[in-house]
């Protein structure tokens, strides 16, 4: 199942390893003033984390040439909840 939405641009392309910063539910991204209900940030200097997408109505495959993200790892609602529960802080992303 495809999870997630790749960066549009040029915004986030910093490969690494990064942590889980802390989790939130019922978050409002202020930048995009955007709601989510599950938000797991990696980066707080960026604003880049994992998080529900309702938004979207497809995620993975060639979308994100077009309509990708700003740079967070998107993914439906159902996706989103499962990862919460699952992810305790400072677990370890793998950007590439």
């Amino acid at each position: 199942t495809p999870l997630y939405s790749s960066a549009a641009s040029d915004v986030y392309k910093r490969q690494g390893m990064y942590y889980v910063e802390f989790k939130k539910t019922d978050y409002t991204m202020r930048k995009y003033n955007a709601h989510v209900n599950y938000w797991m940030p990696i980066d707080t200097g960026t604003g880049v984390g994992l998080h529900d997408a309702s938004w979207r109505g497809s995620f993975g495959g060639g979308i994100y040439h077009g309509n990708g993200s700003h740079g967070c790892i998107n993914m439906p609602t159902s996706k989103a909840s499962v990862l919460y529960h699952m992810l305790p802080v400072n677990t370890p992303v793998i950007v590439h």
